[in-house]
């Protein structure tokens, strides 16, 4: 019996989860044993639902809607709260506001924060929060891991015509070293520190701490903790940074 078209979405979806690169039309259509055109009405609809995300020339990646639905799993299986503990541990080790973000194009979409029970830093990392990915620790992180070609294609628009040969090469001294780091990109005055963690697919997101310029605690001690936390989030899931 021929598939149906949902078991060829689900399909489909599974095989770009599983790629470390954009999967170009035709190699789904030939992996899968479906029409060219078929593959393409499916993956139409996928990305008008946000499922995927459609790269030039035809290629797609997992999109921020599939994301959500897998957040649904890791709430149910409480990985969202060995996230949030770790949070909370930043937060009371540093007297810090910690975050956890992902990337979603050019933009770092922050999915839980931890305030210090003091005042703190209030700052714009609020949950559901979009900030350009190219001035914000945790979004550089994400960046840092892409391809080259996808690096380009993701922040062309917002900073390639004015210093994105500068952003590659912050990139790949954040790949080199670990971690990445902002001063007052976002808002003045405020130091962030962010490391990425991974998964067994490879780049999950970013957990991130912010704090003021003039802060007591000391930056190493920060990047420290940050890298420690990013490490042990990325044990849990199966995955490896190297």
């Amino acid at each position: 019996m021929q598939s149906s078209s949902v078991t060829r979405a689900l399909r489909i979806l599974d095989l770009i989860a599983r790629a470390e690169r954009p999967v170009a039309l035709k190699d789904i259509a030939q992996t899968l044993g479906i029409p060219k055109s078929t593959a393409h009405g499916i993956l139409r609809d996928l990305a008008q639902e946000r499922f995927v995300d459609v790269h030039e020339p035809a290629a797609y990646t997992v999109g921020i809607k599939a994301f959500e639905v897998g957040a649904a799993h890791l709430r149910v299986a409480g990985v969202d709260t060995v996230i949030t503990s770790e949070l909370a541990a930043l937060t009371r080790a540093l007297e810090v506001t910690a975050h956890y973000a992902v990337l979603d194009g050019v933009e770092a979409v922050y999915l839980y924060k931890h305030d210090p029970p003091r005042s703190g830093v209030q700052l714009a990392s609020s949950v559901g929060a979009r900030l350009p990915a190219h001035l914000t620790a945790v979004g550089k992180c994400g960046l840092a891991w892409l391809e080259p070609a996808q690096v380009a294609l993701h922040v062309e628009r917002a900073v390639w015509s004015d210093g994105g040969e500068a952003l590659v090469r912050e990139l790949a001294g954040i790949r080199e070293r670990g971690y990445a780091d902002d001063h007052g990109q976002v808002a003045a005055g405020v130091k962030c520190v962010a490391a990425p963690v991974f998964d067994a697919g490879g780049p999950r997101g970013a957990v991130g701490v912010s704090y003021l310029s003039g802060s007591p605690t000391p930056g190493p001690q920060v990047t420290e903790q940050v890298r420690h936390a990013a490490a042990r989030l990325t044990s849990i899931l199966g995955g490896s940074s190297t």
